[in-house]
């Protein structure tokens, strides 16, 4: 059996985008984490930066690895649940396009620009402005019922959307 993700097009910061004035300043790929191996690993986001980092510098055979690993410990993102759940928090402000198979949703204001795109096994989030942008944009999803990873390679940022709470036992 052989697992193939969709291809992951990593994208520079220093790009110009394709959406006019604004200028790229942070990309996130966001996957949704099988939730054994999200409370597994809890504390040790690391790795899941590391695996993901490599499987975008990485390529023949060892790239073909890493994807049965990454297959492995993430699951499909529900696309329409993730979007009606975007459509509900942020409902007059996006603008949305569905192009071979994924969401493609755009927020502007004066000053910020998000662009959301929604495939099967991983959300691409680009942020061109502000940090509030991308900070109500995490707010409005954290009603997602699961377990999203959140990663930004260029600035090797990386975390839980909604963190994990731990269980105390007595």
């Amino acid at each position: 059996m052989t697992y193939i993700l969709s291809p992951i097009k990593y994208i520079n910061s220093n790009d110009k985008s394709r959406s006019g004035s604004y200028v790229r300043t942070r990309t996130y790929y966001i996957y949704l984490i099988d939730e054994d191996v999200a409370k597994y690993y809890h504390g040790r986001e690391r790795m899941f930066h590391d695996l993901f980092h490599q499987y975008v510098h990485v390529s023949g055979k060892m790239r073909k690895i890493i994807s049965r690993q990454i297959h492995y410990i993430t699951n499909p993102i529900p696309m329409l649940t993730l979007y009606q759940i975007i459509k509900n928090t942020f409902s007059n402000q996006w603008d949305y396009v569905n192009q071979t198979g994924s969401y493609q949703l755009s927020i502007k204001n004066d000053r910020d620009f998000i662009e959301v795109t929604i495939e099967k096994q991983y959300v691409r989030l680009d942020v061109y402005g502000s940090l509030d942008a991308e900070s109500i944009f995490f707010e409005g999803i954290r009603a997602f019922n699961g377990y999203l990873f959140a990663i930004d390679f260029d600035n090797h940022k990386f975390g839980w959307i909604r963190p994990i709470k731990e269980r105390k036992y007595v």
